[in-house]
Parts: C-alpha cells; sequence; structure tokens
C-alpha cells in the first residue's frame, strides 16, 4: 500500500513538472543547460515538450485467503497436506532470491502421485520430494501452494497457501 501511495505521489510532481516551461541555453563555455526557471540573459529557447505517455493498470485480482480452513474437507488418501516452510507472512532475506520450500503429507505420497509446486499461482515444478528450493525469485510478497496429482493429472490434495516476503541485498 505504500508503495502505491510513492507511485502516486510521483505520478503528481510528474504532472506538476510537465505543465510548466522548460528553458534551454548555452553557456559561454559551451554547455547546455536545461531549466523550468528562465536563464538571466536573453540567450535561452523554450523546449517544447511532448505529453508523456500514460497507461491504465488492469485491476488487481483479489488475494486468496492465506490460511488453510479447519473445516475443509479433505479428499480420502490424505488427512494433512500443508507448507510447513516458509511460515506465513515470513521475510526471507536471500541475496541469490533461494527460498526453501518444505511441505507436510500424512500419510506419505501413494505410488503414482506427485507434488505440483506453485508459486503466485503459476506451476513451478512437480516431482515426489516434499521439499524444493526455488531458485532466483524475485524480491518481494509472494505466495507458494503445492498440490498432489494423479497419474493422469487429477487434482486430488491442496495444501495451504503461504504468504512470504523476500528481500534481496542491491546496495
Amino acid at each position: 500500500m505504500l508503495k502505491l501511495a510513492y507511485f502516486l505521489c510521483l505520478m503528481l510532481v510528474a504532472g506538476a513538472v510537465q505543465a510548466g516551461s522548460i528553458y534551454k541555453w548555452t553557456l559561454p563555455n559551451g554547455d547546455v543547460v536545461y531549466s523550468d526557471k528562465p536563464p538571466p540573459s536573453d540567450q535561452k529557447e523554450e523546449v517544447k515538450l511532448e505529453p508523456l505517455q500514460s497507461f491504465s493498470l488492469p485491476p488487481a485480482p483479489p488475494l486468496q485467503d492465506s490460511t488453510a480452513k479447519k473445516d475443509e474437507p479433505r479428499p480420502a488418501g490424505y488427512e494433512d497436506f500443508k507448507v510447513t516452510s516458509p511460515s506465513n507472512d515470513a521475510t526471507i532475506r536471500d541475496n541469490g532470491g533461494n527460498v526453501r520450500v518444505s511441505l507436510s503429507l500424512t500419510p506419505s505420497l501413494q505410488s503414482g502421485h506427485s507434488i505440483d509446486v506453485m508459486m503466485d499461482g503459476q506451476s513451478i515444478g512437480s516431482g515426489r520430494s516434499t521439499s524444493v528450493t526455488l531458485t532466483e525469485v524475485d524480491r518481494g510478497t509472494h505466495t507458494v501452494q503445492a498440490a498432489v496429482k494423479d497419474d493422469q493429472g487429477k487434482e486430488i490434495a491442496r495444501s495451504n497457501s503461504v504468504i512470504f516476503h523476500l528481500k534481496r541485498g542491491g546496495g
């Protein structure tokens, strides 16, 4: 939310700057100067700027509930399936963008079934392991979730959705 406020303030300032005049003149040593204030001498040229390009963002999709519903029935075969790491709303600091995801599955994965791990709603890979390391994750807020699928790709169980925040060093 704070980022949105900063963005809106920046757009208002950019619009105010665009509304004024821009002047161009050359100093005696040959340097070209641009300013929003007229120069002290009469050797000025007013610069006409093209209108700024603008665009509208599509509305953001609604956030999903980040906690598993306790009364939600689990399909037969798996009593418990959840993301155990990272914890919900965790802040992870890793300059390489590596995030370790651990899952808990009771009973253990049955023959012919696989686990599909999803980040931000997109499948990032499937296999039989209950632990995976996501690599080169961009900084920011993300969700991770997993689903158990049978050999025909039909979803049998889905874990809770966990939100995490990745911070990467950058100077």
